[in-house]
């Protein structure tokens, strides 16, 4: 079943940012690894240069994830920082390509995680034309496409097959990862932005497992 939310277009720019009003609770502080859990690997060796002698690299520490709960396993994961040095970066994200692993060399997972990743779809339908007086009105529905589990590391790289699908004029997407129990419709965002691009931009999803959440607005709500 769907699940309907409102929101209104100006009608002398339709293609404008209009944000329903909407709330959301503060998250929950992550926990952090424990001495117990460091381990050690062995980072692989950059390519070799004729003016370089061959060398060994500095062992690095990693987290061991194994038998972590779920609660454990989201804060770890929250707080995994990412090799690019931006700050509050993240190590396990949502982007355009789907789910990208790139966490920084220290504290990482010593083995693969297993995520669960949602997709759903945004249906936009236009309920009241825009007038002199008032703006046009439409409406958003979610509608679950699937869930699907993927093991993200210990080694960098993007997960295969988990792109968000691809919007259309009057479809977006909502994607979610997440651990543990499934997402319900009523805990996805209800300020959605109706913007005029596709790109996919980060979004607020309740729920004490949600990793990570991104966006992709339909290519012409105007039309809608």
């Amino acid at each position: 079943m769907g699940n309907t939310r409102k929101f209104f277009i100006p009608a002398a720019a339709v293609a404008a940012l209009l944000t329903v009003s909407g709330c959301s609770e503060d998250k929950p502080a992550a926990a952090q690894a424990s001495p117990s859990e460091l381990a050690h690997y062995t980072a692989a060796p950059g390519p070799a240069t004729p003016t370089q002698s061959p060398r060994t690299a500095a062992p690095a520490e990693c987290v061991k994830t194994t038998g972590m709960n779920v609660e454990r396993l989201t804060g770890y994961l929250r707080e995994l920082r990412s090799g690019s040095g931006e700050y509050r970066s993240k190590g396990l994200t949502l982007d355009s390509s789907g789910l990208n692993f790139t966490p920084e060399a220290i504290q990482r997972p010593c083995e693969a995680v297993t995520v669960k990743l949602a997709h759903y779809w945004v249906d936009v339908e236009k309920t009241r034309e825009a007038t002199v007086v008032n703006p046009a009105r439409y409406e958003y529905r979610y509608t679950l496409i699937g869930v699907t589990s993927h093991k993200a590391g210990p080694q960098d790289g993007r997960v295969p097959d988990t792109a968000p699908p691809e919007s259309s004029a009057c479809r977006g997407t909502v994607s979610v990862v997440y651990l543990g129990g499934d997402i319900p419709l009523r805990s996805l965002p209800d300020d959605l932005e109706l913007i005029d691009t596709t790109a996919p931009f980060p979004v607020q999803v309740d729920g004490d497992g949600v990793l990570s959440a991104i966006y992709v607005s339909p290519a012409l709500v105007e039309s809608c």
